[in-house]
């Protein structure tokens, strides 16, 4: 899908309904809406959703400008627009900010979000999805193809086969990992190390070099289960140090004279991420291969989280507490 190129709205108004729409369907929800319109004080942001604590900011930018312009004005427009949010007493609570952009994705907006955010301590993330994220997520959904693309012909399935299609995977998964789902990690005879690989990825087996956002498009990591949606991978170990006030913080490096705990870093992949499998591997490493879209900023990763064998640590408490 990632070779077809829709173009993005040249009205704000369709595009903010757009994106509105593109998140009640990712998110499985019909709770997010327009905060306001045009001629209201909008306080920073144009879609919300109070069920999932998210804001979202809409920038329909002219794309006949130069680049150089067209980046500069968005950094300046995400400052002021998180300003507003912080200094204008939103009456929602968030804790992610989405600036949405028909702009491309660019690391050194990725890099300014993640800046601002320590800058002004926002207490929330800012998440930037310039257009190239936005088009592969509505290629996803036939529904907003055929409601803002009518005109645009591509063999998308519907929801319904997606469905039964992650169904049939999980199936097929549970059966052929069994060796390794049945067991506990300590009580497995099979090693859990399984290589990850973009399915679109050209370097396996001669290079990996990191991309744009400093990821790799193949490495080994330790199946550890399944979840709803998907299939969960240990990707590291890391020690974390608690806190009096009941939160915690990531330690960067060992030090022996913090109470640190070993935890387990954990990444899921939604089987509608998961194109194929090969369960014996090759010459190069004879374990399972597993081949996905790494569609989340380099990785394959919706979402990840720290747990050891006591805690679960949700990975938005990680947020603004690293050292």
């Amino acid at each position: 899908m990632d070779t077809h190129q829709l173009a993005p709205p040249n009205n704000p108004e369709i595009f903010e309904n757009m994106i509105c729409d593109l998140f009640n369907k990712i998110e499985s929800t019909n709770t997010y809406k327009k905060f306001g319109g045009h001629g209201n004080l909008q306080k920073g942001i144009d879609v919300f959703s109070v069920e999932k604590d998210t804001a979202i900011q809409c920038k329909k930018k002219d794309l006949s400008r130069r680049e150089s312009t067209l980046k500069n004005e968005l950094l300046n427009d995400i400052k002021k627009d998180v300003s507003s949010v912080i200094s204008k007493n939103l009456a929602i609570r968030i804790t992610k900010l989405y600036i949405m952009s028909t702009y491309k994705d660019h690391p050194d907006v990725d890099e300014f979000c993640e800046d601002l955010k320590e800058q002004l301590n926002t207490g929330f993330e800012i998440i930037y999805w310039g257009w190239n994220t936005v088009q592969s997520k509505i290629l996803n959904h036939k529904s907003l193809l055929e409601k803002y693309y009518p005109n645009f012909i591509i063999n998308v399935k519907s929801d319904e086969e997606i469905l039964i299609r992650d169904l049939d995977l999980k199936k097929q998964i549970k059966k052929n990992f069994s060796s390794w789902l049945d067991y506990a990690p300590e009580n497995r005879k099979l090693s859990s190390k399984m290589l990850l690989r973009d399915f679109q990825g050209t370097q396996y087996p001669d290079s990996n070099e990191p991309d744009q956002f400093n990821e790799y498009s193949w490495f080994a990591a330790e199946i550890h289960q399944l979840y709803h949606r998907g299939m969960e991978f240990v990707i590291g170990i890391y020690g974390i140090c608690p806190l009096p006030d009941g939160k915690w913080r990531l330690e960067k490096h060992s030090d022996p004279d913090k109470d640190s705990v070993k935890v387990r870093k954990i990444g899921q992949i939604n089987f509608s991420d998961i194109i194929s499998y090969d369960i014996d591997g090759d010459e190069y490493y004879n374990y399972p291969h597993i081949f996905c879209r790494f569609s989340y900023r380099g990785i394959p990763f919706e979402n990840c989280y720290y747990v050891n064998y006591e805690k679960v640590y949700e990975q938005y408490e990680l947020k603004d507490q690293i050292i």
